[in-house]
């Protein structure tokens, strides 16, 4: 077995001792089993739980830590720690932690862990992380976590996240995050985020957006009511501001899509791109030739008084010279006159590849 190994294992042995002598008031009161404690201690036992005001050894085990404790290995309190701990191992605390603990492998409080916490693996609290954390592998708190955490793979809240926020991997909090989240790969919120959500791959809000969500890959809420930056951007109701590469919505009279391509099921959505498609939008198939290119094949995406036009055509030379290829995009406003006539203009840019004519003296490509 490596030594890692063996770091671990001792940490997991620490750990069912800790819950095998405490965890619940009732056990408090029938006394605590002693554990295993190579340790020069200064303890008033006058008063209950004994209070321990310095702790010097290998491994130590008592009931509360109201100073600085320093072990080689690891050192367990079984009711409060205040003040400093410093272990190989691990620190492990029955109940709450406040002050500064470092360990070289985990930091763990039954309840809170306020102040700051260093750890070469994780920082871990059944109820809340308050203050600075910072690990190599993750922090984890069972509800609340609050401050700065810091991890090398993952920042987890079982409930709400407050601060800032930065992880490896990603940051993810059981209801709400408020702040500054920083993720490698996601950050996610199971209910709201508020502030900014930064990340390469992707942005989850499970209900409601009310900040910024910024991503290279994707962003997804339920309810965006902030803004929305990512190459996807996708939310049931948009109540503020997509803007990216594709925008998707169901819902959207409120708010804004601007992008390459915006897509929404409501037809009262505001949309600014390329190519807008919502529930009245005619998508229709167009052939065409004239004097320039001399055959054109173009999708319309129609909507009420515009319109824009993707299209491809051939032969802008001439059908005297060698095959050129034009590629257009446009885009129109139009106004009916009668049922089957319109009137309409519109502004676009064209692409001509001339192809071999570009041995004949003319450019390798053209614009218009």
């Amino acid at each position: 077995m490596t030594q890692y190994s063996k770091a671990i294992a001792l940490f997991l042995s620490a750990g069912f001792l800790l819950t095998g002598t405490i965890s619940l008031n009732a056990q408090q009161r029938k006394g605590l089993k002693k554990g295993p404690n190579v340790s020069l201690n200064i303890t008033n036992k006058k008063k209950e739980p004994h209070r321990t005001y310095f702790n010097l050894g290998l491994f130590s085990n008592f009931a509360q830590l109201n100073g600085v404790g320093i072990n080689a290995i690891s050192s367990i309190v079984h009711h409060n720690s205040y003040g400093l701990q410093v272990s190989g191992l691990a620190n492990v605390t029955g109940l709450n932690a406040s002050g500064f603990q470092v360990s070289g492998l985990a930091n763990v409080a039954g309840r809170d862990l306020k102040g700051v916490a260093l750890s070469g693996l994780m920082n871990v609290s059944g109820k809340s992380l308050k203050g600075l954390q910072v690990s190599a592998l993750g922090n984890i708190s069972g509800a609340d976590m609050n401050g700065l955490s810091f991890s090398g793979l993952i920042n987890l809240g079982g409930k709400k996240a407050n601060g800032l926020q930065l992880a490896g991997l990603a940051n993810i909090s059981g209801e709400s995050q408020k702040g500054v989240a920083v993720g490698g790969l996601m950050n996610v919120a199971g209910e709201s985020a508020s502030g900014v959500q930064l990340t390469s791959l992707l942005n989850v809000a499970g209900k409601q957006n009310n900040g910024l969500q910024l991503a290279a890959l994707g962003n997804v809420s339920v309810c965006n009511k902030g803004m929305q930056l990512s190459t996807i951007n996708f939310g049931v109701e948009n109540a503020g501001l997509q803007l990216g590469v594709a925008n998707i919505s169901q819902t959207g009279r409120k708010g804004l899509q601007v992008g390459v391509v915006n897509i929404s099921k409501d037809s009262a959505a505001h949309q600014v791109g390329c190519i807008n498609i919502r529930p009245d939008t005619r998508i229709q198939m167009l052939v065409s030739g004239g004097n320039a290119n001399k055959f054109n094949l173009a999708v319309r995406f129609k909507n009420r008084y515009t319109y824009t036009v993707w299209g491809a055509g051939a032969y802008y030379l001439g059908l005297d010279k060698k095959i050129s290829l034009s590629g257009f995009y446009r885009a129109g406003v139009y106004y009916p006159i009668l049922p089957k006539l319109e009137i309409s203009g519109d502004i676009g840019f064209q692409h001509i590849e001339t192809m071999d004519n570009k041995n004949e003296g003319y450019p390798a490509r053209m614009y218009a």
